[in-house]
């Protein structure tokens, strides 16, 4: 069942990429490989840089697939999983893709403005301040959750400080050896992919960064974050996410291996019910129109545009290659999801039923994490 499950998946995809999305590239958004993109017609190697199409891709991939893709399906799964997965492949397909990819080349057609200046275009000046407001705080959220996460790891763990730190160093210099060196795509690529592991085992072997106030990492996150907004982005925005992009195909990679050879049916109910399944904080919620709102990241995000319309589009070296970055990272997004509602479906009992006399010993009602996701709110 899990195979058959991460094939069809993969299929649909690979169709639908190949035939509606190739079709919005020649009908709707008429894409022309001689059309100048803002990259190249404003490069100026600071926000307007036209980059490798793996390395933008990349870049892409990267920025839009946190948590959401892994959170999001897990909590739908309260729904049950065929409409948990009904959702995140023809969401993606009809909505979720579509509206990564227009919002990407309408920033494009614009000068690679941002998608709420594009807004007040097209619609009307006051929208786009509207708009800016809205994002202002939505993205205000976003860095204070992060942060916050990020922050209480590190002054926990000093692996994960260690190892982040060691990432951006690396970073830079991938970014010298993909730009200011003679190297190759490819060799760049591969020195620094083993770089990026050895970050990874010098902080479980040599985890020196080890601060344990969380109040210092907020400090040093936001000294990061106003040198990586104003720094250009060839430096370490570029490099920083294309190089996480390899951990994510590699997670990618092995999730859907073990869903290939695991054989396994699921013990988790294709279907619960539409109306009200507890699904956050103890509230009930119907699958429409909740869904969209839980599955985001995965199928449909307005978010996405955001990044696509605010770095993305300075980077595009040709308008042809839009479909692959804008179309195709929602895409192996969605294929993310895929793999985590069949791990769920297949193992989610088992796992849950392995760790049921520790979980209970912490406080935690088990019977109403599985029912709802009460504690996931």
């Amino acid at each position: 069942m899990t195979a058959l499950i991460v094939l069809i998946g993969g299929a649909i995809y690979l169709f639908f990429y190949f035939t509606y999305g190739r079709k919005l590239q020649s009908e709707v958004v008429r894409a022309d490989k001689d059309r100048l993109t803002p990259a190249v017609r404003l490069r100026d190697n600071v926000d307007y840089m036209p980059g490798q199409k793996m390395i933008v891709f990349g870049h892409h991939f990267a920025s839009i697939a946190g948590a959401g893709p892994i959170v999001g399906p897990a909590i739908a799964l309260a729904w049950g999983w065929l409409p948990a997965l009904l959702w995140v492949w023809f969401g993606n397909v009809f909505i979720g893709g579509v509206h990564d990819y227009l919002s990407l080349m309408a920033s494009v057609r614009y000068d690679g403005k941002s998608i709420q200046w594009v807004a007040g275009k097209l619609m009307h000046p006051r929208t786009k301040y509207i708009f800016e407001i809205f994002v202002l705080f939505a993205l205000i959220l976003v860095i204070a959750a992060f942060e916050g996460v990020f922050a209480r790891l590190a002054s926990t763990n000093p692996t994960v400080g260690t190892s982040s730190f060691l990432f951006l160093v690396i970073a830079v210099i991938e970014g010298l050896l993909l730009y200011k060196t003679k190297l190759s795509f490819r060799v760049a690529s591969i020195i620094g992919v083993l770089m990026l592991i050895g970050a990874v085992v010098i902080g479980f072997v040599w985890p020196f960064l080890a601060f344990t106030s969380v109040r210092t990492w907020y400090v040093l996150q936001f000294i990061y974050i106003i040198f990586a907004a104003s720094l250009p982005v060839w430096i370490i925005l570029q490099p920083r996410d294309y190089l996480n992009s390899y951990l994510l195909w590699f997670g990618l990679a092995l999730g859907g291996v073990a869903a290939l050879i695991a054989f396994k049916g699921f013990s988790w109910p294709a279907f619960t019910t539409f109306s009200a399944a507890t699904i956050v904080a103890g509230k009930p919620a119907p699958f429409w129109p909740a869904v969209p709102l839980v599955i985001a990241c995965g199928a449909l995000s307005g978010f996405h545009s955001i990044v696509a319309s605010g770095t993305v589009s300075k980077q595009l070296d040709n308008e042809l290659s839009g479909l692959f970055v804008g179309y195709g990272a929602m895409f192996t997004e969605g294929f993310l999801s895929t793999i985590v509602i069949t791990s769920i479906g297949a193992f989610g009992f088992v796992v849950l039923a392995n760790f049921k006399e520790a979980v209970t010993t912490a406080g935690v009602n088990l019977d109403q994490f599985i029912l709802g996701g009460k504690y996931l709110g």
